[in-house]
């Protein structure tokens, strides 16, 4: 769901009944949201919520590609996941400041989205948590790399080696989440700091969030 409050654009994920797990559909339009707004000058932030009481419970296995019924082959799951990068490169290096605003489950994917925002407003509820490695795979939607990059490379890998369940105060105590409110209170939060930068050059935040997310590791490893 998308919905423009003030100079922000709140992108609401809605998966009744599922804890807005995370779908093909969903993914896609979030894309498109993400490049349409680089061209509203109304636009200066995003916020990332979720509906119901609950952020996102992760991956729905039952509809990670765009065509459930259609047999999942190496193909179908490389396509999945190049998509995927698109999200997160649109969260990670869009335009856009990206504010998180945490209430509920917030598992997986959930907490890959959460890592890799500018920003993140958690309730003291809120529930962490991955398991990746419970069912025999590795963290994706870019969370080995923004991860570590919030809550340092020790912590990161307790989080995804075992994949305990944290709360919201533990979120905001590791780093992981910038401030912690009241449950029910995230996106109130969230939509207060959104405003703040409606008095600010729009072309110097993109430029600066787009150096910021230069690898530097990478950048030297390309060099002559």
């Amino acid at each position: 769901k998308l919905e423009k409050q003030g100079c922000a654009l709140v992108m609401t994920m809605s998966n009744p009944g599922r804890r807005n797990a995370f779908y093909a559909e969903m993914r896609t339009r979030m894309i498109t949201a993400i490049r349409e707004s680089a061209a509203d000058n109304d636009i200066r932030a995003i916020i990332l919520t979720g509906a119901d009481g609950h952020f996102c419970a992760g991956a729905d296995l039952q509809r990670s590609t765009a065509n459930a019924n259609a047999p999942k082959t190496p193909m179908t799951i490389r396509e999945n996941m190049k998509q995927v990068h698109h999200l997160l490169r649109g969260i990670t290096q869009g335009a856009k400041p990206f504010i998180a605003a945490v209430e509920g489950d917030a598992f997986g994917a959930g907490l890959s989205m959460t890592a890799a925002s500018d920003r993140v407003f958690v309730s003291k509820t809120a529930r962490f948590g991955t398991a990746f490695t419970k069912i025999g795979i590795i963290p994706d939607t870019g969370l080995m790399y923004t991860l570590p990059q919030r809550v340092g490379m020790a912590c990161a890998k307790d989080i995804m080696f075992i994949g305990e369940p944290f709360s919201g105060e533990k979120a905001f105590q590791i780093g992981l989440a910038d401030e912690m409110v009241e449950p029910g209170k995230a996106l109130e939060a969230a939509l207060a700091y959104a405003q703040k930068f409606a008095d600010l050059a729009p072309s110097a935040i993109g430029l600066t969030k787009a150096a910021l997310a230069i690898n530097p590791k990478l950048r030297v490893m390309a060099s002559p």
